[in-house]
């Protein structure tokens, strides 16, 4: 495997399984720091442990927490070079990911 991210700092957004947790593996293994984000603490915790990494906990449709994430992975190692948003939400109204805004109570936002 190659060290093409040695030195650099990666944020995963969703790290505690699934790709996000595919993606955490395969970017320490090839020299990151990594970052996990995630909303469920025990998987993203351990997805962190498990790679020597970072966790914070993280709902992706808090403005102020991902926020915190991003400032957490700057404190502590210096920089940010590798973003993975892979979490995400797909409110059951929402028609469009392109009209889905941050909104609370459904972040639906139509075109008119």
């Amino acid at each position: 495997m190659t060290e093409r991210f040695s030195g650099r700092t990666a944020v995963v957004t969703g790290g505690g399984s699934g790709i996000g947790l595919a993606t955490v593996r395969r970017l320490a293994s090839e020299g990151a720091r990594v970052v996990v984000g995630d909303i469920d603490a025990g998987p993203g915790k351990a997805a962190a442990d498990e790679v020597g990494g970072l966790f914070v906990q993280t709902d992706v449709t808090s403005p102020e927490q991902v926020e915190a994430l991003f400032g957490a992975a700057v404190d502590t190692y210096g920089s940010v070079d590798v973003a993975f948003n892979n979490a995400g939400i797909s409110p059951p109204d929402d028609d469009s990911i392109l009209d889905t805004g941050l909104e609370p109570g459904g972040g639906c936002r139509r075109s008119t």
